[in-house]
């Protein structure tokens, strides 16, 4: 058999809650039973010993012959024994002292509710086991019972023999007056528990708080170095050493990454003027060669593919450039009709066109936003699409063609870096689009994978204190 795990809340906050309060409620909840009861229990006691002894005194008292001998018809004898029964109850502030054969028949009471002599007295049915006792010789009270008045009484029951036999018992029955006490008590303790468990609340509140609170800002740190953000330091939070020496180690962490990170972008810019250098020559080599060869169609057409694989070559350069660098965001309107004309311009026969809001403006970095649309609308078009459609939202905008769409099966791995389904495509466009979107605080989306027409949406996070773009 499974061992049963009990469901418990994710965030550390709650779960310290819960295992301080729950221990604490079911502490404060034994002992403020527990007290109750054995309060009870004393108040019950207490009760029954009162009341057996008034039994046993107004026994001692009675004409034990007389009882022995009474008989249901014998009025007058009645009227005695209920006489010195009514004296004894209000001698002893008893609610009602009865007398009644030990197998619960009744011979005399002081209260005017009770059944003739000679007729069970059927409010004793409950009190058998006690009745029993008497008979043997021993005094002894009941439980404690709720009238029908709402007050809780008592009876305590004593023998009265002759010639050393048991022939009644007789019984004194009061109320519990400090019961009604006990139940103050067991209200006070109540809100006494009560009480305990908010101030406790508030402690494990304010405790939990003291801890998680740093914890939370070595989250948000560390969700800044993830995101790339390596310039900040990690901030000195709370006093604990644990917490210190984690924060000083995450520290030690985003210094080797920013490191790591310079050193990358050093070796790539090297890596970009060692490159672009013979690029940039073999351009000029290849334009003064074509001048050459304007009369020589067939040697022309040869030089037009080196060229062609030459524009390839430093589109791919620049693309690892473009997602290796880490330029600081520079956000200023963004007049989204002019970009769309003039992106526009250069689609060749892929048509680009704005709709909505001719007038929209967006709070962007003017170049890193047009990359992201450039890249957009190239992939559009080397997906076969003939038509982009670009529709402002407010805080970003939504790009969508008419080509095949996205097929479901890749629709996860279409933002990873190098992730690419083209032959000589890089698998960086949408990765540098993603990474875009998120140094503007937002994020890009595609919302219908496996569907015609793929559409994307951007989503630009609010214009103060922006991230660090790509």
């Amino acid at each position: 058999m499974a061992p049963v795990r009990w469901p418990l809340p994710q965030a550390l906050r709650a779960q310290l809650a819960v295992g301080f309060l729950v221990p604490a409620v079911l502490a404060l909840g034994a002992l403020g039973a527990l007290g109750f009861f054995a309060a009870r229990s004393l108040v019950e006691d207490e009760v029954g010993r009162r009341l057996t002894g008034a039994a046993a005194a107004t026994a001692a008292g009675l004409n034990s012959g007389l009882v022995a001998r009474f008989q249901p018809d014998s009025q007058r004898t009645h009227e005695n024994l209920v006489r010195r029964l009514e004296r004894a109850a209000e001698a002893s502030g008893a609610r009602r002292v009865f007398l009644v054969r030990p197998d619960g028949e009744a011979i005399a009471d002081s209260s005017p509710e009770a059944p003739p002599p000679g007729q069970p007295d059927r409010s004793l049915a409950e009190d058998r086991f006690e009745l029993e006792r008497v008979a043997a010789g021993e005094a002894a009270a009941s439980v404690l019972y709720r009238g029908t008045d709402g007050v809780r009484y008592m009876r305590g029951f004593a023998p009265v023999a002759h010639e050393g036999q048991v022939v009644a018992v007789l019984g004194v029955e009061g109320d519990a007056g400090a019961y009604a006490n006990l139940d103050a008590l067991g209200r006070y303790l109540v809100g006494l528990t009560a009480l305990a468990l908010l101030l406790l609340a508030l402690m494990v509140g304010f405790f939990a708080r003291a801890l998680t609170a740093p914890l939370g800002r070595l989250v948000a740190a560390a969700q800044r170095i993830g995101a790339g953000e390596l310039d900040a330091p990690v901030p000195e939070v709370g006093r604990a050493a644990e917490i210190t020496a984690l924060a000083r180690t995450m520290d030690e962490m985003r210094e080797r990454l920013l490191k790591r990170d310079r050193e990358l972008q050093m070796m790539l810019g090297g890596i970009a003027h060692e490159v672009r250098n013979p690029l940039g020559g073999m351009e000029l080599f290849v334009g003064l060669l074509e001048d050459d060869l304007q009369d020589r169609p067939d040697e022309l057409e040869l030089l037009t593919r080196v060229k062609k694989e030459l524009g390839q070559l430093k589109r791919v350069v620049e693309e690892f450039l473009a997602y290796a660098r880490r330029a600081p965001i520079e956000r200023q309107p963004v007049a989204l009709g002019e970009l769309i004309f003039e992106l526009a311009m250069g689609a060749g026969d892929l048509q680009v066109r704005l709709e909505g809001d001719a007038d929209a403006v967006l709070q962007a970095d003017p170049g890193q936003l047009k990359r992201l649309l450039l890249n957009l609308i190239r992939n559009a078009g080397q997906a076969g699409a003939t038509t982009v459609t670009v529709t402002p939202t407010g805080q970003g905008l939504v790009v969508q063609d008419d080509g095949p769409g996205v097929p479901a099966a890749q629709a996860e791995q279409v933002f990873d870096a190098f992730y690419t389904t083209r032959e000589k495509g890089t698998g960086l466009g949408l990765a540098l689009c993603q990474r875009i979107a998120e140094a503007h605080g937002g994020g890009l989306t595609l919302d219908n994978p496996g569907q015609p027409g793929a559409r994307f949406t951007l989503r630009l996070g609010p214009s103060a204190d922006p991230p660090a773009a790509a």
